[in-house]
């Protein structure tokens, strides 16, 4: 369910000026018309995911066709190899006679030297051929599935996209919008904002220091560093998450959503996004978005249906309805 999570949160957040009526705003059109800022977006998206998969396609019967084309070579250089074999043989043979003529002989020997010195040549040329065509393959194969690992189904995006305009969560998000323009710009962190016997330690070393901190629950101390890792862009989504988690318990349910939504956004495979998820959810549940509640505590059973983290929000959601 690639990047399911991420538009799942970016719903929550999403800028819509109107709904569409009397068939603007049709995505499946042909030639849509109406469209919102945000539809255009989709569609855009939908068209860019269109050309990659036709690309993907492409690509896949090349490799096809090279499959095919080694196992040929391997065919011939096969088939080659026996009959050169069986000409030495017979001229084995021949030696073997005689009544053959000494020089005869001779002319023989040279003969079956060159035809083996160019087979053992074939025969390296041919291997070192086939060894380096089916690198190429490999390689061309990890981008392949890199590309695959990379971008959503027509099939999940279409979902997505469903889940990203519904009409149902317009209401909401207006709301939300309007909680989140009404927030100050980001703050940049500098190395003067954290504690001075911090300041001269590496970002991988503050990153650690941060978290030690933070299991201490020595938020004032572990805020600063995680800042000014993302002002840094050193794993800004691991920063996001601890920062969303430091507000969390301080019962900043708003500020804790923002970091949340934005750890997601830049990295929605980590270790801890059952954890995000949940108390997502609960943060919702606390400013008394139930909706948006429901739906986090739902994604994170599906998503992770074993995770510890599910059992809870199974109990939260039956409790929510």
């Amino acid at each position: 369910m690639k990047h399911f999570i991420s538009c799942l949160l970016l719903s929550t957040l999403a800028v819509a000026n109107e709904v569409s009526v009397f068939g603007a705003g049709n995505l499946d059109s042909d030639k849509p018309y109406g469209l919102s800022s945000t539809e255009k977006h989709i569609l855009k998206n939908k068209t860019e995911l269109n050309t990659i998969d036709t690309k993907v396609k492409t690509v896949k019967s090349t490799i096809e066709s090279l499959s095919q084309r080694i196992d040929g070579l391997e065919s011939i250089y096969e088939g080659d190899s026996k009959k050169l074999n069986d000409a030495v043989l017979d001229l084995s043979t021949l030696l073997k006679n005689d009544e053959l003529k000494s020089t005869e002989i001779e002319n023989i020997k040279k003969v079956t030297n060159q035809i083996l010195t160019i087979q053992e040549e074939n025969r390296k040329t041919n291997e070192e051929n086939l060894n380096n065509l089916k690198k190429a393959i490999d390689e061309l194969s990890k981008v392949v599935n890199s590309i695959n690992g990379s971008y959503v189904s027509s099939t999940e995006f279409k979902k997505n996209m469903e889940q990203f305009v519904t009409v149902k969560e317009f209401e909401a998000l207006k709301k939300l919008v309007v909680k989140e323009e009404s927030k100050p710009a980001a703050k940049v962190t500098t190395k003067n904002d954290i504690d001075e016997k911090y300041r001269d330690l590496t970002n991988e070393q503050l990153l650690e220091k941060a978290k030690e901190l933070f299991k201490i629950d020595y938020f004032t101390d572990a805020i600063p560093i995680f800042e000014y890792l993302i002002t840094n862009h050193y794993k800004p989504a691991e920063s996001n998450f601890y920062l969303g988690e430091m507000w969390y318990y301080r019962k900043q349910y708003s500020e804790a959503i923002t970091y949340f939504k934005e750890s997601a956004m830049l990295y929605d495979k980590a270790s801890y996004m059952p954890k995000l998820l949940l108390h997502s959810a609960i943060s919702f549940e606390k400013v008394n978005d139930l909706d948006n509640a429901a739906s986090f505590y739902t994604t994170l059973i599906n998503v992770y249906p074993n995770s510890k983290e599910a059992q809870t929000a199974n109990k939260n959601l039956i409790n929510l309805n």
